[in-house]
């Protein structure tokens, strides 16, 4: 059964499925060169399609920890690494009387607002930062390490998401790209959120964070 998460990611893609159809209906499914405004339509939908990766990210973590939160019958219930972030905000002090708001079954509230906080912070889906926060919060040694597929071995999905990760950025900030953005580079983009998105459910899967 696909999370939550998945369902939406699906749902995201009907956008870059819009800019895709608008592209072959004015531009032509035919090989050659477009003109400069085909690109603005590429380079959208790059930012859509990262869009919808880091959104697909932050969902499902917070889905896996809601679920964990929920199912516990006690703070020492909870994923180790929750614990660690729970008891953390608590002994550092940045909440005034903090230790109030983990009477009864604040803990539960606490913890899933911490976690919200700190998954909202990744604006820069590439593999390290996802790693690191698959591990802070789910104490997931490495989610990465499933992100292969035919003829692409270990180490290359994740090569071409930090290139693609990338790309986003520069476009969002406006810079001048020393390479066309294409439709078959979107295309190729497409294709790789979706694939690492597959391989994500499948490792929250066999982590025993979603069901089969």
């Amino acid at each position: 059964m696909p999370s939550a998460a998945k369902t939406a990611f699906s749902h995201a893609l009907n956008d870059v499925d819009n800019l895709l159809w608008f592209h072959a209906k004015e531009g032509g499914d035919g090989k050659g060169k477009r003109g400069a405004h085909f690109e603005s339509l590429n380079k959208s939908a790059v930012v859509l399609l990262c869009a919808a990766w880091e959104t697909y990210l932050e969902t499902v973590i917070v889905e896996c920890v809601e679920r964990n939160v929920d199912a516990a019958a006690s703070p020492t219930s909870m994923l180790h690494s929750l614990q660690k972030i729970t008891q953390s905000h608590i002994r550092d002090g940045k909440e005034e009387n903090a230790w109030v708001s983990v009477a009864g079954d604040g803990w539960r509230q606490l913890t899933k607002s911490l976690v919200k906080n700190r998954v909202a912070a990744l604006n820069t889906p590439k593999p390290g930062p996802v790693k690191e926060l698959a591990k802070a919060v789910l104490g997931i040694k490495d989610i990465t390490d499933n992100w292969e597929w035919h003829r692409n071995e270990l180490g290359v999905p994740s090569n071409n998401l930090q290139a693609f990760v990338t790309l986003r950025g520069s476009i969002a900030h406006g810079e001048r790209l020393t390479k066309t953005v294409t439709k078959a580079k979107v295309k190729n983009g497409y294709e790789l959120v979706s694939r690492l998105v597959n391989c994500v459910e499948e490792k929250l899967i066999n982590e025993g964070f979603l069901a089969i």
